[in-house]
């Protein structure tokens, strides 16, 4: 088997990030697998790592040809592992050594454990919608794209079709569109629902909307999403999984399921119902100790 790792690049690496990468290339070359790694990441982390790394690992600075990308991080790590991955078909999974942890959702602690179940093909894959936009060139993403204004004085006035029908004109702070996966993240943040991974819908969420009957709104994700926006600024933010670029009001936005989707690795038996219980703590009665 071969394995793409996957990690966060700091100008300093901490000791206890140092020793997590350690343990999880120790871990993996317990198997018999080639494990790549980033030329990024292995040139982030500190001199003695490096030395400790070097024998474990190939590096890369173009995604191979591999089996599994691992994500050792957090959500945003695993964002960004999706981005390189793209349209490979390679499947991701994530291991949390992050915060809240809902797409790496693997606890660092059970790491050796999943490994096992992985070369044992205990697994499951999940397959994740991703969102398409097209401003210079085709931009992908995970979670949500995001219409925001850049300062801070003035609202946006977002004009919204679905499949060229007229929807509404949003004024507001900015709408985020989002994928079931990201349902969970920003569009949750805003007052959106939360929809299972498997859903096949998208959810347009306004961000501080003027007007108090504008809310979250679910759509088939077969549909096209178009939007057009005015600004005092004459200018907007397109936010992509977080990642952001500016935009004359006179470019119209366009959002539609990407044609691929992202497969995800799941260990069996843990639902997202149990990642919800989990990471949000529903059922918790914080009076009970």
């Amino acid at each position: 088997m071969k394995i793409a790792l996957f990690g966060s690049t700091f100008p300093e690496y901490t000791p206890q990030a140092e020793s997590q990468m350690i343990k999880v290339c120790e871990a993996v070359k317990q198997y018999p697998v080639e494990l790549y790694l980033s030329d990024t990441l292995f040139y982030s982390v500190s001199r003695f790592t490096q030395d400790t790394l070097r024998p474990l690992c190939l590096l890369f600075d173009e995604l191979p040809p591999v089996d599994l990308a691992l994500s050792v991080g957090g959500d945003g790590t695993f964002l960004r592992t999706a981005a390189v991955v793209g349209n490979s078909d390679i499947p991701v999974l994530g291991i949390n050594t992050g915060r809240l942890g809902f797409l790496a959702d693997v606890n660092f602690s059970d790491l050796k454990e999943t490994l096992h179940e992985i070369f044992t093909g205990e697994y499951e894959i999940e397959e994740r919608s991703l969102l398409e936009i097209a401003v210079d060139e085709p931009n992908r993403a995970l979670n949500e794209v995001a219409i925001l204004k850049q300062d801070t004085a003035s609202m946006l006035t977002i004009h919204t079709y679905i499949n060229n029908d007229f929807l509404t004109s949003y004024q507001a702070d900015g709408l985020v569109v989002a994928t079931p996966t990201g349902s969970t993240a920003y569009s949750l943040s805003v007052g959106g629902p939360i929809l299972v991974p498997s859903s096949p819908s998208f959810v347009l969420s306004p961000i501080a909307p003027h007007n108090l009957t504008s809310r979250p709104l679910i759509v088939q994700d077969d549909a096209k999403i178009k939007l057009r926006i005015e600004s005092r600024s004459n200018s907007f933010l397109v936010s992509l999984d977080g990642q952001s670029q500016v935009c004359h009001v006179r470019t119209e936005i366009e959002v539609k399921k990407a044609d691929y989707m992202l497969k995800v690795v799941k260990r069996k038996g843990h639902t997202f119902y149990e990642t919800l219980r989990d990471k949000l703590m529903w059922g918790v009665d914080v009076r009970r100790k």
